[in-house]
């Protein structure tokens, strides 16, 4: 399933870029995430996504194709008890004005309990901690994102 966005930040591209390929301020935009350990260019996540249960995935990341200020690709995947789920991102930034215009898009595919969501409730949950993490990441370099 396929998921995507833009969102214009009253930050500079390569202060946008920095927190979104920082690990500590990606645990802050996704409240989701309980602990995040950071080697480089690859992180180990442990999360509670907003899903019945309560239960706990354990996600592995790395982060690719970077071009400082412009560009990144985050490919994550994780697993649990029963079910598995895998997310490929990228982001794009340019600047607009003082600003920057970022363009994102996701591909989110999910196994066992996962998949019993469905595209019509998956779609929709990871459209809504996508857009809720960028705005908390916009507070966090004390802008808007609109």
């Amino acid at each position: 399933m396929r998921i995507e966005g833009e969102r214009d930040f009253d930050a500079p591209p390569a202060a946008v870029y920095r927190a979104l390929t920082d690990p500590e301020e990606m645990a802050h935009a996704f409240a989701a995430i309980e602990r995040i350990d950071a080697e480089g260019d690859e992180w180990t996540l442990v999360a509670r996504p907003p899903f019945p249960g309560g239960f706990r995935l354990k996600f592995s990341v790395k982060l690719e194709d970077l071009a400082e200020a412009e560009h990144a690709r985050l490919r994550a995947w994780g697993k649990s008890l029963g079910g598995r789920l895998s997310v490929d991102s990228a982001f794009d930034l340019e600047p607009v004005g003082l600003g920057a215009r970022m363009r994102w898009q996701a591909e989110v595919e999910a196994a066992g309990i996962f998949s019993a969501l469905g595209n019509q409730a998956l779609g929709p949950v990871a459209k809504q901690q996508a857009d809720r993490a960028l705005e908390r990441l916009a507070e966090r370099l004390g802008t808007t994102a609109r």
